[in-house]
C-alpha cells in the first residue's frame, strides 16, 4: 500500500509540475476552478457538474440533468428558455425568460440572470448568485451596469444539456455560486450536415411572431473532429397594449378607473383664470369665470410600452477536438455573439411649468385674464415626428483550449485557458428639457400646438439620449489534475488539486447629452487580479458510506481573500437507497464593473399629479412636482455577498421509478441589494432611500456623486420632483432561506412505445429578510412558494410526443390593491404539447428529416390583473405570452 501511496504521490508532483508550466505559457488571465464536462463521444470518464474529480458521482448534493430530448420537446429556440424548465430557477420557471423591460432603461440591467432558489437582490448586484458555466469553465461576461453570461451565447443547436446543482459550490468554483451551478454542456462532436429551422406565432398575442434557423456541419477523422454551427434569430417586438393585461389604468377609492401620464398627444395640463376686482386680480373660483381649469384628458404611456423586446442575433459555435499523442488530447471551442434588442414607448414629450401670469395694463372691473398652468404634451403631436426606441446591444467572443494529459496509473492533467471580449451599449431616446423650455419661451413651440412648430424645433429637442457603453475583458487560466491515491473497502481514494490566476478589466462610461456625445466620453477602467488554490478528496469509506471533502482559498486584489470548504456525505443503506448531506459557505464578489462604473439617474416626468401620487406611507409628499428621480448602479464600498448553506435528502431507484427529495437552508450576509420602488413594503422598511420633494441644496449634492449628475442639473429642476429614489446598490440585507426539492420519475418499455412519467418541485418553507436591521417574513410575498412541473412523454418509433403542466403556486402581491388590501394571486398553471416525427432512412429523400410541433400554453391562461391605486405599479402578475404554436424542422445530411 505504502508504494502505492507513493507512486500516486509522485504522479500528483508531476501533475502539479505540468499545471505550473501551463500557467506559465499562458497569458496573463482569470482562473476559477471548474469542472470539464464530456460526453459519450469524448474521453471514457467524466468529470460531472459538482466535483473535480473524472468517474466521480457528486457526493451530498443533488444535481438536476436535462437532457437534449427535453431541450428539443420543448421547442426552445434560445438557451435562455431552457430555464423554463427547471422550477428552482424562480425567476424564469413558467414565465419571463428574459429581463423586465421595465428593468433595462436606466440601470442597464438587460441580462436575465437564473436564480436559484429566490435569492433576494438578482437583479441589483452585477454578478450572479447563481453560476453559469459553459462546459465546465467559465465565459466573458457581458452586460452594461452588469457582469453576468447570457446563455445565448450557445446556439441551442450545439446544446447537448444543461446540469444544474441546487448547492451553494464556492469550493469548486470560487465567486457567485451561492445558491448553485448551472452547466450547459455543447456538444463533443458532430458529422455530416444539420439545417435547423423554427417558426413560432402567437394566437392571444397575434403580434407575437419569431423564427431562427442554423445550420451546423462537421467532420471527423481517425483522431480528431471539427464542427461549426452559426444561427440567426429574429423576434418582433409585443406592447402592453396588445395584452388584455398590462395596462397603466389605475383606480380611486370608489373603483374608477383613470390614468395619470399628462405627456399626451392631446395636451394635458390646465388654464388659470383671474379675475380683476378693482384691486386686483383673483384666481378664486368664488370669482365670477376665475379658478383653474383643466385642459385635456390624462392618456395611457404603459400601452405604447413593450411587453417583450424586438430581438435580433446572429450566433457563431465552432468546436476542434484533436488527439494530439496517444496520452494527449485537445479541444478548442470558440463562439461570436451579437445580440441587438430595441425597447419601444409612448412618444416623448415635456411638461411646463405653469406660467407666470402677464397682467394686462388698465384692466377694467369684472376683466377675465387667462395664463396656462403646467402642461404636459407629446411631440408625437407633430406629423413628422418620428419616435426612437431605446436600443441595448453586445457583441462577444471567447476561445476557449483544453488540453488534458493523462500521466499513467489514473492521474490526468486538465489546463484550460479562456480569453474573451465583449463590448455592451444601451441608447435611451431623451428630451432635452432646458431647450424646450427656451423654444417655448421664445414662441417657437407652442405647448398646446405642438403640430404647429418646425419640425426642426422639435428635432433639435429630441436630440438627445442617455447613453452607456461598457466593455468586459476575461482571461482564465486553470490547472487541475486528479487520480487515485489508495484504495479503501469502498473503492479507490481519490484526489484533485488546482491552482488558478484571475484577471479581468470592465471600461465604463455614460452620458446624458446629445445624441453621439458619449463617443467623445473617455472610458474609467478597473482590473481585479486573483490568484485561487483549490482541492477535493472523495473518500469511498465503505461501500455504503462516501465522505467528501473540498476546500479552496481565493487572493482577490481590491478585497482581500477567502476560503470556503464544502463537506459531503452519501450513505447507500441499500443498492436502491441513498442519503446524502452537506455544508459548506459561499460567495459573490462584487465585479471589476462595480468599480469601473458610477450610479447613473434618470427622471420621468408627467405622472403624478394632485391626489395621484406616489406610494407615500408617512405621508411626507407635499402634493408638489410631477417627476419620480431614481439613482441606479454601484454604490461606493461594496463588500462580497456570502452564505452558508447545508442541505439533506435522498434517492430511490426501485424498479423503474426514480424517487427522491432534499431539505435546504441558506443564511445569505451581505446581500447587495437596491430598493424595489414597485415594492410598497419597501416604503416602509427602507425610509432612508426614499426622498420626497428634495430641497435645492440636497438634490445638488445628490447630483453630484452621479456620472450624468451635472448634465441631469440642467436638465431638471429640484421643485419639479416629487419623489426621488435612491437604487443604488449597497449591502443593505441579509437572508435566511429555507425549504424542499422533490421529484418523482417512472419509464417503462410498453407494448406501444417507450412511456415516461415526471414531476419535479420545490417547497420554499422560510424566507426572512432583515433590512436596517428589521426582519420581515417574505414567504410568499411576491414569488411562488411552490412551484413544479410534472409530465407525460411517450416514444413510439418514430413518433414522439410530450405532455407538459407547469404549476406556479398561489402568493401575495408585493403591492396591494386600490384600497389599500393584500391581493392574493392564484396559481398558474400552464400546459404544453409537444409532437415529433423523425423519418426513418428508408424514407428516401426525407430520410434524416425530424419535424416538430409544439403548442406553448395550451389552454391560453394569462395573468392575473389587479386593479392598483398609485401610478408606476404594474397591473398583473404573473406573465405569459399566451398561446403560442411553434413550428420546426431539421434535415441531417
Amino acid at each position: 500500500m505504502r508504494n502505492s501511496t507513493m507512486s500516486a504521490i509522485g504522479k500528483l508532483r508531476a501533475g502539479i509540475a505540468l499545471s505550473g508550466l501551463a500557467v506559465s505559457l499562458a497569458t496573463t488571465g482569470t482562473a476559477y476552478a471548474q469542472d470539464d464536462e464530456t460526453d459519450d463521444s469524448g474521453a471514457p470518464e467524466i468529470v460531472v457538474t459538482g466535483t473535480l474529480i473524472r468517474g466521480t458521482e457528486v457526493v451530498g448534493s443533488q444535481t438536476i440533468a436535462v437532457d437534449r430530448e427535453a431541450i428539443t420537446q420543448q421547442g426552445s429556440t434560445t438557451t435562455n428558455e431552457i430555464l423554463q424548465l427547471v422550477p428552482q430557477i424562480s425567476n424564469t420557471f413558467n414565465g419571463r425568460f428574459e429581463v423586465d423591460p421595465r428593468g433595462i432603461t436606466g440601470a442597464g440591467v438587460s441580462i436575465q440572470r437564473p436564480n436559484l432558489r429566490s435569492l433576494p437582490g438578482i437583479n441589483s448586484a452585477s454578478g450572479g448568485t447563481t453560476l453559469v458555466l459553459v462546459d465546465g469553465a467559465r465565459v466573458t461576461p457581458v452586460g452594461i451596469q452588469q457582469s453576468a453570461v447570457d446563455v445565448d451565447i450557445i446556439p441551442a443547436a450545439v446544446l447537448e444539456g444543461m446540469d444544474v446543482v441546487t448547492d451553494g459550490g464556492s469550493s469548486l468554483y470560487g465567486a457567485d455560486a451561492v445558491a448553485g451551478v448551472l452547466n450547459f454542456r455543447t456538444r463533443r462532436s458532430f458529422e455530416g450536415v444539420k439545417v435547423d429551422a423554427n417558426y413560432g406565432f402567437g394566437t392571444t398575442l397575434s403580434h407575437f411572431d419569431q423564427w431562427d434557423a442554423a445550420v451546423t456541419a462537421g467532420t471527423s477523422w481517425a483522431t480528431g473532429n471539427a464542427y461549426i454551427s452559426a444561427g440567426h434569430v429574429r423576434r418582433d417586438a409585443v406592447l402592453n397594449g396588445e395584452t388584455d393585461w398590462a395596462t397603466g389604468e389605475i383606480y380611486d377609492a370608489d373603483g374608477n378607473p383613470s390614468f395619470t401620464n399628462t405627456q399626451c398627444i392631446e395636451p394635458v395640463g390646465s388654464e388659470i383664470r383671474y379675475f380683476f376686482f378693482g384691486a386686483g386680480w383673483t384666481n378664486s373660483s368664488q370669482a365670477p369665470g376665475a379658478g383653474v381649469f383643466p385642459i385635456g384628458d390624462a392618456c395611457d404611456h404603459t400601452a405604447a410600452g413593450t411587453y417583450l423586446p424586438k430581438l435580433k442575433r446572429s450566433n457563431v459555435f465552432a468546436s476542434l477536438s484533436q488527439e494530439v499523442a496517444d496520452n494527449i488530447d485537445l479541444r478548442v471551442t470558440a463562439y461570436w455573439v451579437k445580440r441587438d434588442l430595441s425597447l419601444f414607448g409612448y412618444p416623448r414629450g415635456y411638461s411646463t411649468p405653469a406660467a407666470a401670469p402677464v397682467f394686462p395694463a388698465n384692466p377694467t372691473i369684472g376683466q377675465i385674464h387667462s395664463s396656462l398652468g403646467g402642461i404636459g404634451f407629446s411631440f408625437g403631436a407633430h406629423p413628422d415626428y418620428e419616435e426612437s426606441s431605446t436600443r441595448i446591444g453586445l457583441e462577444t467572443w471567447g476561445v476557449t483550449p483544453e488540453l488534458n494529459i493523462d500521466l499513467g496509473g489514473g492521474w490526468q492533467v486538465s489546463n484550460k485557458l479562456h480569453v474573451g471580449r465583449s463590448t455592451n451599449f444601451q441608447r435611451t431616446p431623451g428630451v432635452n428639457q432646458a431647450l424646450a423650455q427656451d423654444y417655448i419661451d421664445g414662441g417657437e413651440l407652442n405647448p398646446i400646438n405642438v403640430a404647429a412648430a418646425d419640425i426642426a424645433v422639435i428635432n433639435d429637442i429630441t436630440d438627445f439620449e442617455t447613453a452607456q457603453d461598457s466593455i468586459h475583458e476575461f482571461t482564465l487560466v486553470r490547472s487541475v489534475a486528479d487520480g487515485p491515491l489508495f484504495a479503501l473497502e469502498g473503492g479507490d481514494a481519490k484526489l484533485a488539486v488546482g491552482v488558478e490566476y484571475q484577471g479581468s478589466s470592465a471600461q465604463y462610461r455614460a452620458a446624458t447629452n446629445r445624441t453621439g456625445v458619449i463617443g467623445t466620453v473617455p472610458y474609467n477602467r478597473a482590473e481585479r487580479h486573483a490568484k485561487s488554490v483549490f482541492g477535493e478528496l472523495v473518500l469511498p469509506l465503505a461501500d455504503w458510506l462516501d465522505v467528501a471533502g473540498s476546500l479552496r482559498y481565493d487572493d482577490y486584489s481590491d478585497f482581500g481573500s477567502t476560503t470556503n470548504p464544502n463537506v459531503g456525505v452519501k450513505i447507500k443503506p441499500f443498492s436502491w437507497l441513498q442519503l446524502y448531506g452537506h455544508w459548506n459557505t459561499s460567495f459573490n464578489a462584487p465585479n471589476a464593473i462595480d468599480t469601473a462604473a458610477r450610479p447613473v439617474g434618470r427622471f420621468v416626468c408627467g405622472i403624478y399629479s394632485p391626489g395621484q401620487g406616489p406610494q407615500d406611507p408617512f405621508g411626507k409628499w407635499d402634493e408638489t412636482g410631477t417627476c419620480a428621480f431614481l439613482a441606479e448602479g454601484p454604490n461606493e464600498g461594496l463588500r462580497p455577498q456570502t452564505a452558508e448553506s447545508w442541505a439533506i435528502g435522498f434517492e430511490a431507484t426501485p424498479g423503474n421509478f426514480r424517487f427522491g427529495g432534499q431539505f435546504y437552508s441558506i443564511d445569505f450576509d451581505n446581500v447587495l441589494g437596491a430598493v424595489d420602488a414597485g415594492n410598497a413594503d419597501t416604503y416602509v422598511t427602507n425610509p432612508e432611500l426614499y426622498f420626497y420633494n428634495p430641497s435645492e441644496a440636497f438634490f445638488a449634492e445628490f447630483l453630484s456623486g452621479l456620472a450624468n449628475g451635472a448634465e441631469l442639473a440642467e436638465q431638471i429642476s429640484f421643485d419639479d420632483i416629487a419623489l426621488l429614489v435612491d437604487r443604488r446598490t449597497s449591502n443593505i440585507e441579509a437572508a435566511k432561506l429555507e425549504g424542499v426539492d422533490f421529484h418523482v420519475y417512472f419509464n417503462t418499455p410498453t407494448s406501444f412505445g417507450n412511456l415516461s412519467l415526471g414531476l419535479n418541485g420545490t417547497k420554499q418553507t422560510k424566507s426572512v429578510r432583515i433590512s436596517a436591521g428589521e426582519a420581515s417574513n417574505q414567504l410568499g410575498l411576491g414569488t411562488p412558494e411552490l412551484t413544479a412541473t410534472a409530465f407525460a412523454g411517450l416514444n413510439a418509433g418514430p413518433v414522439s410526443t410530450r405532455v407538459t403542466v407547469n404549476f406556479s403556486g398561489k402568493y401575495t402581491s408585493s403591492n396591494p390593491d386600490f384600497l389599500g388590501n393584500d391581493v392574493t394571486v392564484d396559481p398558474f398553471v400552464t400546459t404544453n404539447l409537444f409532437l415529433g416525427y423523425r423519418f426513418e432512412e428508408d424514407s428516401g429523400a426525407l430520410a434524416g428529416t425530424s419535424l416538430r410541433l409544439n403548442v406553448d400554453n395550451v389552454f391560453e391562461e394569462t395573468p392575473q390583473r389587479i386593479m392598483r391605486g398609485t401610478p408606476n405599479t404594474i397591473t398583473y402578475e404573473g406573465w405569459t405570452l399566451g398561446r403560442v404554436i411553434k413550428l420546426g424542422i431539421s434535415k441531417e445530411f
